[in-house]
């Protein structure tokens, strides 16, 4: 059976994510209005949320389907532990 990789594309998100607060930090450094605070507003912070969530579902659906995996298989395909 073909096992599904949550994690990478997980992982990339919250690189890519990571990568945006950085470029923010840098940007606000240097633009502080109204402007960059309705922007921080009304995108960053909901984004960072969505985000979030986002990863907690990936890591909670990738647990589950390990599971799901491991019930599925025949007892002798089961890890039995380190060998």
């Amino acid at each position: 059976m073909k096992r599904v990789d949550f994690h990478s594309p997980g992982a990339r998100l919250e690189d890519a994510f990571s990568e945006l607060e950085a470029a923010w930090l840098s940007a606000r450094s240097s633009w502080n209005d109204s402007v960059s605070h309705r922007v921080e507003d009304e995108y960053l912070i909901p984004l960072q949320g969505a985000i979030r969530s986002m990863l907690d579902a990936i890591n909670s659906t990738s647990q589950k389907l390990q599971k799901a995996q491991e019930n599925c298989q025949h007892p002798r395909e089961r890890r039995s532990g380190p060998l």
